[in-house]
């Protein structure tokens, strides 16, 4: 694409987002940049939509008349288009100098605004958790806060650019390498595939039964033992790993461009809590560059797991081969999944 034809697009792209705040709220430009700001963090569901309408007909020229029409709409697009559509909303849900939206649930009443630090969501975020499974559950214990291992997704704008990023701790981040790395291995070890099952596609009720099987050639009792032991293992390792950097606490954060085609991303990895607590939302990149480790630092960290995850499969693998009685089955309660017909539309 070139230059006079990326300027005319951040030109049309900037009228659209113009005209879509005014047709809403026509007084915006005339508020002071805090009230600005506060409006786009707390924008009422209505202005949302109405807000998506006025950019599809002026980026996409595709008219909608309700929620359905629109999400129908959306359902057609593809990754350039949503990303033509997220970068101008951006602009109009963002916060702080990189525009950061955090796409994840608030309590009533309760926006980005009111936590200062990433440190300060996820803890709140944690203490409520944590209060919910003890609801359930009298007799569970609260878990000792060391971050949120699990991802995060975010929006947001670096270097004036529009990205979509993964938040999370450095446990949750190596967990997931190791996971992939892992499963590959067992593939490798124990070639499978999934096949329908007897009932796969039967109706009942208003949907389809949804019965799969896995064919490994006559070990998948073996598979599922290799299975079941590798997710033992992940989980050792997270909980290892988050304890051992909760415990050193280097305060870093790794920055890793995972951009493909039509879709600019950044995976942003935090050490330990320390890490969280020295990132604000309204000043993200800038805080976060302040941080930032060498890449070469989590690469090696993710290298010797996997090596230590190979070792472990391959010893495991060994002893099920060897020594596991396939003749031996747990119990386990059978399940019977059923997919929705809507359910099964939203997946095509």
């Amino acid at each position: 694409m070139t230059l006079i034809n990326v300027t005319q697009s951040e030109a049309k792209q900037e009228a659209a987002v113009r005209r879509a705040i005014i047709s809403v709220v026509p007084d915006y430009f005339t508020w002071p940049a805090e009230i600005q700001e506060r409006y786009r963090a707390t924008m009422p569901d209505e202005d949302h939509l109405r807000i998506r309408q006025v950019l599809l007909k002026a980026l996409f020229d595709i008219k909608t008349t309700n929620r359905e029409d629109l999400e129908a709409a959306l359902d057609c697009f593809n990754d350039g288009q949503y990303l033509l559509l997220n970068s101008a909303m951006l602009q109009l849900t963002g916060i702080g100098d990189d525009y950061l939206f955090l796409n994840e649930g608030m309590a009533e009443n309760t926006s980005l605004l009111d936590f200062r630090t990433i440190y300060d969501y996820d803890y709140a975020d944690h203490l409520f958790q944590e209060s919910m499974r003890q609801k359930d559950d009298s007799t569970y214990i609260a878990k000792p806060y060391r971050g949120t291992p699990y991802y995060r997704w975010a929006r947001l704008q670096i270097n004036g650019l529009f990205h979509y990023a993964n938040l999370c701790l450095l446990g949750g981040y190596v967990n997931s390498k190791l996971e992939e790395f892992g499963f590959d291995k067992i593939y490798e070890m124990i070639p499978h595939e999934y096949v329908d099952g007897k009932n796969h596609g039967k109706r009942e009720g208003q949907g389809s039964i949804f019965d799969m099987r896995v064919d490994a050639g006559g070990l998948e009792a073996q598979l599922e033992e290799l299975k079941n032991r590798y997710y033992k293992y992940l989980f050792s390792r997270c909980e290892a790993i988050l304890g051992d950097f909760d415990a050193k606490a280097p305060k870093r954060v790794y920055l890793v461009d995972v951009s493909r085609e039509a879709e600019p991303h950044m995976d942003i990895i935090f050490t330990d809590k320390t890490a969280l607590q020295a990132v604000s939302f309204r000043q993200f990149m800038k805080d976060c560059q302040a941080i930032k480790g060498d890449y070469g630092e989590l690469s090696e960290l993710i290298e010797k797991e996997c090596q230590a995850a190979l070792g472990f499969l391959d010893q495991s693998h060994q002893d099920i081969i060897t020594n596991f009685d396939p003749k031996v089955v747990k119990l386990r309660k059978k399940m019977k999944i059923i997919v929705s017909d809507a359910a099964a539309r939203d997946l095509l």
